[in-house]
């Protein structure tokens, strides 16, 4: 490698460290290793060898969904649709040096998928997870949410206005704590729902 700087060109060093955790490059060099999954998925699902979910909201359905280090990989109730996916992921780790952990990963079926969960599980090699999961402080749920699953939002408020209560604020700091916090968290969660009025 060279270093350039100032337009002169440095003398040529061999590089022998890699990145650890917390060294400022490493979030680009994940994301860019983590477009190259996505890039893989949707190779396959161009190619005709699997779709992803929501075909009535997706042009040919979504197959995956990424936020850094979080990702929902989807796809029909299909066993050879789910073989070629687990290909993907295979080629995916043998590409990238970065291998996906199945122990953590968790398995969501649901209509018809549900009775063949178990031989889905044992393909991907991790646990069956249930409904309503949380994907970014959001609960998923493949039917209507129902208040009790919404009220997530008033549990966020409580604990915020707990810590607030035992210190002296001046009425200015308080509606700074309001307006950067508390306003934001139902504005989130409101980008993807209607909120009912009983939340």
């Amino acid at each position: 490698m060279g270093i350039k700087v100032n337009d002169e060109i440095s003398h040529n060093f061999h590089t022998r460290k890699g990145l650890r955790q917390g060294d400022p490059l490493s979030p680009i060099l994940f994301n860019l290793v983590a477009d190259m999954l996505a890039i893989l998925v949707l190779r396959a699902k161009n190619s005709g060898q699997f779709r992803g979910l929501v075909l009535n909201l997706v042009d040919e359905g979504l197959p995956i969904l990424q936020y850094a280090d979080d990702t929902i990989l989807s796809f029909e109730d299909d066993l050879q649709e789910a073989t070629i996916l687990k290909l993907v992921l295979v080629a995916f780790g043998k590409l990238s040096g970065l291998k996906i952990n199945f122990h953590k990963s968790q398995l969501f079926c649901f209509g018809k998928a549900k009775d063949r969960s178990k031989e889905y599980a044992e393909l991907f090699g991790c646990v069956e997870g249930s409904f309503p999961f949380r994907y970014l402080g959001i609960s998923m749920q493949y039917r209507k949410l129902s208040n009790k699953h919404r009220s997530s939002i008033e549990e966020r408020f409580q604990k915020k206005l707990s810590g607030w209560k035992g210190k002296l604020l001046s009425s200015w700091g308080r509606l700074v704590l309001i307006n950067s916090v508390l306003s934001s968290l139902p504005i989130f969660m409101m980008y993807f729902f209607l909120i009912p009025k009983g939340v």
